[in-house]
């Protein structure tokens, strides 16, 4: 009797543990009886730039596990290099630069030195080496790793922990939106965005942060004794000192004086090798992308490659883990939408991730429905404003300026959608009998609720939309 009670006590504290982490993980933070388009909360002013911070901590983000940020660079502007806690999606809105990523253990692929240049045989000996090494460095200017070009639509992919720099190499303003997923595995701290500056500085603060919204923040390799970096980069102390002090009043956005130089391809385009592999069909061996060529970006702005394209309404493009392959490791996709007024995205929801729309040019009108069927959005959203949609809810957009486009981040590596109306729709595919029956209407009117409309995506809207305030039950 005695063991038949422990075993019982011992399951009992089981349960109460599991339960207790079970609410832990998936605290109850989406009952949202309203959702609204926010703008941002937090801005950090730069030398050459701002960063501008939305709330997390609002309850429609709460509830999608993200964070959201843009980052405005000036003309000559360096974002400095910096890494995140979590996962990050970037999507280039305006402008375009230089971006680079340093992976942790990769080698700097970008030479530029005497040393490497050919026609020097390629032959090495141990004698030749060592009076090399005595010369490198005068002889040597630099190496590093990749450094890629960006450009408005390009979508971009860094994972928790790697290093990552822009420069605005233009002559406007280079905008950059970012989603932070702090709901993933990968995240380890809590549930708030961290920066962790490998150079500059914050002089405002993690203002985002309870208890430190007063306090500067400072690059990491400012908090270590002057006497370990002299010692680890094998410098002076003089040096050492100087590195961990940096002007206060520049921020972590600085202005590059002169010419900004790092080693880079020409722009973009198929090398002839390239053309010539696609032409043989690939012959690929599975081995060509590691952590460190992994591709990282893709653009979405091009019609020609788009999943729905339709010359008079718009078209529709996605960015999936099929697509680029990093994003199944940091579960995140995309999706970009350009539409023309009174065109309409037909009623959709995510079936198995939360999305955070932001809105990069125009003003749409958008409803959101939520599990309760009470509309918890009905209203306008335009240019520079975020809505996020959890998943479920049913979602309907349509465009009232001349032109409107966006971009969505998912929860997802593989989003899946499933729409209201059309010819995809789920209720396409019901039976007539259960449609009649569930709305209770003739099978005459069920044929045209099911078979009116042919599309898949996207419609022309006729007939105004009823504008007005969210309907929501209330207790």
């Amino acid at each position: 009797m005695a063991r038949v009670s422990s075993l019982l006590s011992f399951c009992f504290t089981l349960f109460i543990f599991f339960h207790g982490y079970t609410a832990q993980k998936f605290p109850n933070e989406c009952q949202l009886d309203q959702l609204n388009a926010l703008e941002p909360t937090h801005v950090l002013k730069s030398e050459a730039g701002r960063i501008e911070i939305w709330d997390h901590q609002a309850p429609q983000l709460r509830c999608s596990g993200v964070s959201f940020a843009r980052y405005i660079i000036e003309a000559k502007g360096l974002y400095l290099p910096a890494f995140y806690n979590t996962a990050k999606l970037s999507f280039v809105a305006k402008g375009h630069g230089l971006m680079g990523r340093v992976i942790p253990g990769c080698a700097e692929t970008y030479q530029d030195s005497p040393l490497f240049q050919p026609g020097r045989g390629g032959q090495y000996d141990e004698g030749q080496g060592q009076e090399q090494g005595q010369r490198q460095s005068q002889s040597f200017r630099d190496m590093h790793q990749k450094v890629e070009q960006i450009r408005t639509g390009d979508t971009i992919a860094t994972s928790p922990g790697v290093a990552q720099w822009f420069y605005n190499d233009g002559q406007q303003p280079l905008v950059i939106v970012a989603v932070f997923d702090l709901a993933s595995d990968q995240n380890q701290l809590d549930r708030n965005p961290r920066p962790f500056y490998l150079a500059g500085n914050n002089p405002e603060g993690q203002v985002w942060l309870q208890g430190r919204e007063q306090n500067p923040q400072n690059h990491i390799i400012s908090g270590f004794a002057p006497e370990i970096i002299a010692q680890a980069w094998k410098i002076d102390l003089d040096l050492a000192h100087k590195i961990q002090k940096p002007n206060e009043k520049h921020g972590n956005i600085v202005r590059v004086e002169g010419q900004f130089s790092a080693i880079r391809p020409p722009l973009r385009g198929q090398r002839p090798q390239e053309e010539d592999e696609e032409r043989r069909g690939g012959e690929g061996n599975g081995l060509e992308e590691t952590i460190c060529s992994a591709r990282v970006t893709e653009n979405l702005d091009d019609p020609s490659n788009a999943d729905v394209y339709k010359p008079q309404l718009g078209y529709i493009s996605t960015l999936n883990s099929y697509d680029l392959p990093i994003l199944r490791f940091l579960r995140l996709s995309a999706l970009r939408g350009s539409i023309r007024q009174n065109a309409m995205v037909l009623p959709q929801w995510n079936a198995n991730a939360n999305a955070v729309l932001y809105v990069t040019e125009g003003e749409a009108q958008v409803q959101v429905v939520n599990d309760n069927g009470d509309r918890v959005f009905d209203g306008q959203i335009s240019q520079g404003q975020l809505l996020s949609i959890p998943q479920g809810f049913a979602v309907v957009k349509r465009a009232t300026s001349q032109r409107f486009e966006w971009v969505e981040f998912k929860t997802n590596a593989n989003a899946q959608i499933n729409t209201l109306a059309g010819r995809t729709s789920v209720v396409r595919g019901l039976p007539l009998e259960v449609v009649s029956n569930g709305f209770g209407i003739s099978l005459e009117e069920a044929r045209r609720v099911k078979f009116n409309t042919l599309e898949t995506t996207l419609t022309h809207s006729s007939g105004p939309i009823s504008q007005g305030r969210p309907r929501v039950a209330y207790a």
